[in-house]
């Protein structure tokens, strides 16, 4: 793989890292507040330390990856990832990881995903030596550049949607765990089942209530 086709989603990550860093040190409550949830130390200085060592790593990743950023953006996403395995297999209804300042996000497998697929960018761009940001734009060329950025300046909104938003709709989504099967399945319309009776078909029917035994009504 060359420089030029991981440069683009490596700095992306680098972006990224860079705006939760400054997200955490600006406003350091959320993240305080989900390390004491997962019963970790947590505090407004902790917060705005682990903010400024990602603003730190994203720095050195874009202005400097051959010498060490790759690598360092490489290890602040495992980290992250670390942290989610973590909270995910003993907080799992945990209200918010804390990485996107003080909008709530869930804990997810897409987020972990995420993580760990940039930690890998950076392990790949470590590996090339591909060139620092600024190289690379200027070598791009003026209007090229401008699609580029223009480009993963969307890449970088989808990916913030895809994890502050798709975790909350999914859970609206998907019903309680602690909900009795047997709630959900009472949950009838009165009207609809006597319209069908009246044709032949009991509310018990198969084909509308999955997993209910019945007989049809003749």
């Amino acid at each position: 793989m060359t420089p030029d086709a991981i440069a683009p989603p490596f700095f992306l990550a680098a972006a990224l890292l860079g705006i939760a860093g400054v997200l955490k040190v600006v406003r350091p409550r959320a993240t305080a507040q989900a390390l004491l949830d997962a019963d970790l130390p947590g505090s407004g200085a902790v917060a705005r330390g682990l903010g400024g060592v990602e603003v730190a790593a994203a720095s050195w990743a874009i202005l400097a990856p051959g010498t060490g950023g790759a690598v360092a953006l490489a290890v602040a996403y495992l980290g992250f990832a670390a942290f989610l395995v973590y909270v995910l297999r003993t907080h799992p209804d945990a209200g918010s990881c804390g990485c996107v300042g003080t909008k709530a996000v869930p804990p997810s497998a897409l987020h972990l995903t995420l993580d760990a697929v940039a930690a890998a960018v950076g392990g790949v761009y470590a590996a090339v030596g591909g060139p620092s940001a600024v190289a690379w734009v200027g070598a791009l060329g003026a209007g090229p550049a401008v699609v580029v950025l223009a480009g993963l300046g969307l890449g970088g909104w989808l990916a913030v949607v895809a994890v502050t938003e798709a975790p909350n709709a999914w859970r609206a989504w998907s019903p309680p765990a602690h909900v009795a099967d047997e709630r959900r399945l009472d949950d009838h319309d009165a009207t609809a089942e006597a319209a069908l009776a009246s044709v032949g078909i009991g509310p018990g029917h198969p084909s509308l209530w999955p997993g209910v035994a019945g007989e049809v009504q003749v």
